[in-house]
């Protein structure tokens, strides 16, 4: 019964987390070329629609539009941008009307769903660069906060539960248990035992 209920809560959480996300950044494209595929080959894909997505480098603001440059990243759940220190390339995305710098600023995490116009051959440091730009026809800026949900196997030997205090933090004993008691200080949970997160990026 608690697995039950478990499940059913981590499904509602999940559907409450990204159902503001657009349909097109949720999904990726019948065709949907990489961008080391478009870099490689820019006129067999002027045209085609991608989902793309990383951690924003720089933002401009044009006159009637603003263009990001993004390092790409591989895709999650939803489309959410990877944390890691592996980039698939770099592209610049052009999106109608203003963003503001001070929220679409430098490591913030994006993904845009639009079709490739053109490409663009721009300096880093010393080194000439090729980006493919991309009109967006729809777009996502995810939070800097990761979300959890909670399943069976532990990923860290350390887990941050609210509802203990004054020491949060607590050592986990042993693997593969959806269900273990508490060792540490602080209350006890009003249940008696914890569910495991796992943490997405």
């Amino acid at each position: 019964m608690k697995n039950l209920v478990t499940s059913f809560l981590s499904v509602i959480f999940l559907i409450s987390c990204t159902s503001n996300v657009p349909l097109n950044v949720r999904q990726s494209p019948a065709m949907d070329p990489s961008i080391k595929e478009v870099r490689t080959d820019f006129p067999l894909h002027i045209g085609d629609k991608v989902r793309w997505g990383g951690t924003i480098s720089t933002i401009e603001n044009k006159a009637s539009d603003t263009w990001l440059e993004i390092v790409g990243r591989r895709l999650g759940s939803y489309g959410r941008p990877y944390a890691e220190d592996k980039s698939l390339g770099r592209f610049l995305v052009r999106i109608d009307g203003f963003l503001d710098p001070d929220i679409y600023k430098t490591g913030r995490k994006v993904t845009i769903y639009g079709a490739v116009e053109s490409k663009i051959t721009r300096q880093i440091d010393e080194h000439p660069y090729t980006y493919p730009l991309v009109k967006a026809e729809e777009y996502y800026l995810w939070s800097d906060y990761s979300y959890r949900v909670y399943e069976q196997t532990a990923y860290s030997p350390y887990y941050y539960d609210p509802y203990l205090f004054p020491y949060n933090y607590y050592p986990y004993y042993g693997f593969g248990y959806r269900y273990y008691p508490y060792y540490g200080y602080g209350h006890r949970h009003r249940y008696g035992y914890y569910l495991r997160p796992r943490y997405y990026y």
